[in-house]
């Protein structure tokens, strides 16, 4: 898609602040009671369907934050379509130059924002449920004690596990993960760090080996 500079520079700057909002304002985890199918009125299905789109959603904004500004800065560099001698390495797979390594560099920050939001709310999560756990076993053990006729002792311990087992499928608070938040978090924390160990490494090897000429009078 051909722009001018001053486009893709407002188109960056757009970009930007859709990622912050993105990723401040989605849900990617939520919980649903027993089941009953739904979260707060919605079908699991739909919450679901939502979450997985507003994370596609980000990925695709990172992405195209990290390619305006490469070529914003390769504009900015004077480098066109049929600039020569350009000097690049080995990089994530492909052949960069200085600019895009530091440019992906850049855009890490980012991604590790959203790694940041996707633990909170896991976490946050994680510890709704479990308090969920402590308070539905005592509202068992209310339910078991009136099926008893006031005393839950009076009931065969196959009564007791018949109402359990009832209680809890229908009141247990349990996740809606479609995203797997455990497992991609690690993964997303494991590719970060990588990538950001290769970036420092191909800039010291570039600055390193990189010669310039400075008059300095």
């Amino acid at each position: 898609m051909k722009m001018t500079l001053h486009r893709a520079l407002a188109q960056r700057k757009t970009t930007k602040a859709r990622i912050k909002k993105e990723i401040m304002t989605a849900t990617f985890i939520e919980t649903t009671v027993g089941t009953s199918g739904k979260v707060k009125g919605t079908p699991v299905g739909e919450v679901e369907k939502n979450i997985q789109g507003a994370y596609d959603r980000i990925l695709a904004l990172l992405g195209n934050y990290k390619k305006l500004s490469m070529a914003i800065n390769e504009a900015n560099n004077g480098i066109g379509g049929d600039t020569e001698h350009l000097h690049t390495v080995d990089f994530h797979g492909g052949k960069a130059t200085l600019s895009d390594i530091l440019v992906t560099q850049e855009a890490l920050h980012y991604r590790q924002q959203l790694v940041d939001e996707l633990t909170e709310q896991l976490v946050n999560v994680k510890n709704q449920v479990s308090r969920s756990e402590a308070d539905v076993e005592k509202r068992c053990d209310l339910f078991l004690a009136s099926m008893g006729g006031g005393d839950k002792s009076k009931l065969s311990a196959a009564d007791i596990d018949a109402y359990s087992k009832n209680f809890h499928q229908n009141n247990d608070l349990k996740l809606v993960d479609p995203l797997g938040l455990e497992k991609l978090i690690e993964q997303l924390k494991e590719q970060n760090e990588a990538l950001d160990v290769e970036c420092d490494s191909k800039i010291s090897e570039i600055n390193a080996l990189t010669q310039i000429d400075v008059d300095l009078g």
